[in-house]
């Protein structure tokens, strides 16, 4: 089997400096983000200090902040007016790739965002799976499983935004036809389904009915063979005629007993029993 060639960012100069904060651009403004969060953020910054950051020098006196913008307007709102920074000298499109690597790598995103960016190294930049993998340190089915997010019908891609749906739970959608990824969607919130009975929902509607009554047909026979060699195994012990009334779920054993020797015996498997619980 021919091996596929990962790519990889190569070994990238910087040099370190201090920059004045109003030099460095931002692709975003201070009000993308909550405001509390903000504010906790430069109260946070002022006790342990501000972070350095990561800046293209575009050879004009100006630099694009690359990374870590939420830190950056906290840093200004702290009352910061210098920051340390890496100055890199990147072409457009290599910033952009490194922009996009340093945030799936050092920043906090929702499933979402996440799942923008990957498809933009991807869709954009021509990175395989494997080869975003490797740059942003995760498995290749972790960057499978954001980038099929992108694939929900819009409504549910908006519900994962707002916080309604986990990503775990939408990722069950995915085989589900479109027209029917809202109202699954919608019932698991309201539900509150986990994620295993979202997943168990959503097998129940893709498979024929007839199907899925061998397979239930098929767990009822195994469980039912689990109870006949559990009532067996007492029987041995007991060396008496235990039955069994019930299912899996709930029930009553009958222990029978003939003899005072029998009961005996009994006594002594309590012991046994207590004995352990006491150890």
């Amino acid at each position: 089997m021919k091996k596929t060639k990962k790519r990889k960012l190569a070994t990238i100069d910087y040099e370190t400096r201090t920059l004045p904060v109003s030099w460095i651009d931002t692709a975003t403004e201070s009000e993308s983000f909550p405001k509390k969060e903000l504010k906790n953020r430069a109260a946070y910054l002022l006790l342990n200090g501000v972070p350095e950051f990561s800046v293209n020098d575009t050879g004009t006196g100006r630099f694009t902040l690359l990374s870590n913008d939420r830190d950056f307007h906290a840093a200004k709102l702290s009352g910061a007016k210098e920051v340390q920074a890496r100055v890199y000298a990147f072409t457009e499109q290599h910033a952009e790739i490194f922009s996009l690597v340093e945030k799936l790598k050092t920043e906090r995103l929702g499933a979402m965002e996440e799942a923008y960016l990957m498809n933009r190294l991807t869709a954009d930049h021509g990175f395989t799976q494997d080869d975003v993998a490797g740059l942003v340190g995760r498995s290749r089915p972790a960057v499978a499983n954001s980038l099929r997010l992108l694939t929900l019908e819009p409504q549910v891609v908006g519900l994962i935004e707002s916080g309604k749906l986990s990503a775990g739970h939408a990722r069950t959608l995915v085989k589900v036809p479109k027209e029917k990824q809202l109202a699954f969607a919608e019932e698991a919130i309201k539900r509150e389904f986990s994620v295993r009975e979202m997943e168990r929902a959503v097998k129940a509607f893709l498979t024929p009915p007839e199907i899925l009554k061998k397979e239930n047909e098929a767990k009822a026979n195994a469980k039912s063979e689990q109870l006949k060699a559990f009532v067996e195994r007492m029987r041995a012990v007991y060396r008496t005629k235990v039955s069994l009334i019930g299912n899996d779920k709930k029930g009553r054993i009958y222990i029978d007993y003939y003899s005072p020797e029998d009961l005996y015996r009994f006594e002594e498997f309590l012991d046994m029993i207590e004995s352990f619980d006491r150890d």
